[in-house]
């Protein structure tokens, strides 16, 4: 699953970088004046979403925590997550939006916990090896409920061989090509469209992070450095704060010549 992620670019920053990607080579209608950008970004945040509408290509803040439009009340809980087996089937939860209501849910990277032996859940932090942004598949769509507003769900899929020791499962991650015949809503569902769905094939980096990221109330660039960066630069830190020993000696020896004189 997908619960946790880093998008701390602002808008215009991250439509500038969906270009220079390769991701789009139109213009991005950016509308984002309540998107408050995150290294620590969590379930029902508002989070930045590309998509396509009436051939316009938009980068817009849709809430995390899908609300189908068909929905007569307010579900106590929304679901952040749709397995992709799940979206394959003929009826589901989310068939309202899969013809002409599908997304990409940006992010710079994401958070998985890893089960130790021990009972403990160490936290990663994953990114594109590259460096580029990750387009994460999605679904979106619009309540009446809660004043039209636009809420949306990441797509899962099985994690590959590389990627299954921390965890079974993944966002399904779009590659460059992929993205816009996936936002593309005048094709409706085909099995075309459904074979996008699939394991990550790009190389992924990975490593261990702080346990501050299981807090929502932490967020600071901290949050995605990996654990022995950290432990590197504070050695490094105790080190030269420290006196050299021979420059102890010395001091001693002056300070008992000094005495004895």
């Amino acid at each position: 699953m997908c619960g946790r992620f880093c998008c701390a670019q602002n808008p215009k920053e991250i439509a500038d970088k969906l270009q220079k990607d390769k991701y789009c080579d139109d213009n991005i209608t950016v509308d984002c004046e309540d998107y408050i950008p995150s290294y620590n970004v969590a379930p029902t945040s508002n989070i930045l979403v590309f998509y396509e509408k009436e051939s316009q290509k938009k980068l817009q803040t849709m809430n995390w925590g899908y609300l189908p439009s068909w929905a007569k009340k307010l579900p106590l809980t929304k679901p952040i997550n749709a397995r992709q087996d799940t979206i394959e089937k003929s009826a589901n939860y989310f068939s309202s939006s899969k013809n002409s209501q599908r997304c990409v849910i940006i992010a710079e990277g994401f958070f998985e916990w890893k089960k130790l032996n021990s009972g403990k859940k160490q936290p990663y932090y994953i990114k594109r090896k590259d460096g580029k942004l990750m387009a994460f598949a999605g679904l979106y769509d619009i309540s009446q409920l809660t004043d039209k507003s636009y809420t949306c769900v990441i797509i899962t899929t099985n994690a590959p061989k590389s990627f299954s020791a921390i965890h079974d499962r993944m966002p399904v991650i779009l590659n460059e090509k992929s993205v816009l015949s996936w936002i593309d809503s005048s094709k409706p569902w085909t099995a075309t469209i459904s074979q996008l769905m699939r394991p990550f094939e790009g190389e992924l980096e990975f490593y261990q992070v702080s346990d501050a990221v299981g807090s929502t109330k932490n967020d600071s660039p901290r949050l995605i450095v990996s654990i022995d960066s950290q432990k590197n630069s504070i050695s490094h830190f105790l080190k030269r704060s420290e006196p050299k020993k021979e420059a102890v000696i010395k001091n001693k020896k002056r300070k008992i010549e000094k005495e004895s004189n």
